[in-house]
């Protein structure tokens, strides 16, 4: 799953308008960070798996990360990130809008779910792995990840306060949204139906993977300001 995650953000940004928006979309998405930085350190890895490029399906990669996919290691990511948002903030973090943090970074796991391979465990011990492999139908995928990025951006452009939306409300700044609706699904066609440039996936794939996460956070995050 790709922009998918970033809908768990959207619609948490209705029930905690206090938490910056750009921090919950880097919620949804930090495990995928923190597997592409893990794979530059050689600490997880994947690699491209003709056998997925054949059968058309999404992200055909063969991948191996047990601390940043499995729910006990994105529970983890998720308690870290609260942690470090409570502590660095310039206010009381209430006990609802760190909820909400954590909530949208365990997310991650659940929605990985249905997309996935089986290739993401409960522990990193665990010795099977689950996923329902919907990434192996690329139509299907795009359109299901397409979908609910936009119900959720629709549910928070309707229901987040107009104080957290000034970015694309403003004269003249309209066309930001969509920006965001273009640049999202743009990146989930190529995911979805993209070949992959080359093989080197630790110094290639992995940086461009992981700029962006860093352009998505960013962008999403200039919808509130």
């Amino acid at each position: 799953m790709w922009i998918g995650h970033v809908a768990a953000g959207l619609v948490a940004k209705v029930f905690a308008p206090g938490v910056p928006l750009w921090l919950f979309i880097l919620a949804g998405l930090l495990p995928d960070a923190i597997f592409f930085i893990l794979s530059l350190f050689g600490v997880e890895s994947f690699q491209v798996q003709e056998e997925f490029a054949r059968r058309g399906g999404c992200f055909p990669y063969a991948t191996d990360y047990p601390y940043s996919h499995s729910l006990v290691g994105i529970a983890v990511i998720g308690i870290a990130l609260t942690a470090a948002y409570i502590l660095l903030s310039d206010r009381n973090v209430k006990a609802k809008e760190a909820a909400a943090v954590f909530s949208v970074a365990l997310s991650h796991f659940f929605l990985e779910l249905p997309s996935h391979r089986p290739d993401i465990k409960l522990h990193p011990a665990e010795q099977s792995a689950h996923g329902a492999s919907l990434l192996d139908y690329s139509v299907a995928d795009f359109i299901i990840e397409g979908a609910l990025f936009l119900w959720a951006l629709w549910v928070y452009a309707t229901y987040a306060p107009l104080a957290t939306k000034v970015g694309f409300k403003g004269a003249g700044q309209r066309s930001r949204l969509w920006l965001v609706v273009s640049f999202l699904l743009f990146q989930q066609a190529q995911f979805c139906f993209g070949r992959t440039p080359t093989d080197e996936v630790r110094w290639v794939h992995a940086p461009l993977y992981l700029s962006q996460i860093l352009v998505n956070c960013m962008l999403i995050g200039r919808l509130e300001f």
